[in-house]
């Protein structure tokens, strides 16, 4: 049962999430906003060029201390993967989808809450086609900490979907460019996504906080490529998910 929850790890780490960004609330604060960055570098007209690596430790702080909302698709191997959800410090929520699995997710603290379909349960979190069958559209309930599910946890909370966004390599700065009618400036590195080493650019909000916008692996020349987008929104919403009133509990399984 165990080994196919790797699979959703591997995939949220295709979207960023997120995610896949991140795969995907705060129970600790019912008002969670986004923690004052350092404004550091702010491309108004005439100003001095942005530090990519600047922006970039501004936008993961941004995101592991605050909540956002984020929806992304990545797509490898003709498979394609798409998680939406909304992230804070302690808790969040998530929607996985990939080919006919579906699952949902609710972390609260302590305790994450599981629901899906059969061919989600077996193929996002784990289970064997036995197992996802009797239990199949209801809330499954299991210790957050639970090692045996750590991949079911992983991308929903903060401070999985600023891993999930992180970049390697030398970050360079990228072309600006308006989204959405938000200024942006562009942070270009690279992310391991599979078996593969794909380049990534990070779009940051020039102005003000330098929060994640948009996050795009591109191709040789720049082009936008369908292995990895995301798009982050809703900052500092407050996230308060609600605990099922029915739920399965599984048996005693292991917390370290």
């Amino acid at each position: 049962m165990r080994e196919n929850g790797r699979a959703l790890v591997h995939a949220r780490r295709l979207s960023a999430g997120v995610l896949a960004a991140c795969a995907l609330a705060g129970v600790t604060a019912g008002t969670a906003t986004l923690a004052g960055v350092t404004a550091g570098t702010t491309t108004l007209a005439g100003a001095a060029t942005p530090d990519p690596t600047v922006l970039y430790q501004e936008a993961l702080a941004s995101i592991r201390s605050g909540s956002v909302h984020y929806a992304s698709t990545a797509t490898q191997s003709g498979s394609t993967l798409l998680v939406s959800g909304d992230a804070g410090p302690a808790s969040g929520t998530q929607t996985v989808r990939m080919g006919g699995g579906t699952i949902s997710i609710l972390v609260i603290g302590g305790i994450t809450y599981v629901k899906g379909n059969p061919t989600g349960l077996e193929k996002l979190v784990g289970f064997s086609a036995s197992e996802a069958g009797p239990i199949a559209g209801q809330w499954i309930d299991f210790p957050t900490d639970a090692s045996a599910f750590a991949s079911v946890v992983a991308g929903v909370r903060s401070a999985d979907v600023a891993k999930e966004l992180e970049l390697e390599g030398t970050l360079t700065l990228g072309r600006p460019r308006t989204i959405d009618g938000m200024a942006v400036d562009a942070v270009e590195g690279t992310q391991s996504l599979g078996h593969k080493t794909a380049r990534v650019v990070l779009y940051v909000r020039a102005q003000g906080r330098h929060v994640p916008v948009e996050e795009d692996s591109v191709d040789a020349k720049g082009r936008a490529t369908p292995t990895e987008h995301v798009v982050y929104s809703a900052w500092g919403e407050v996230v308060r998910p609600e605990a099922p009133q029915a739920t399965v509990t599984l048996g005693p399984v292991s917390s370290t």
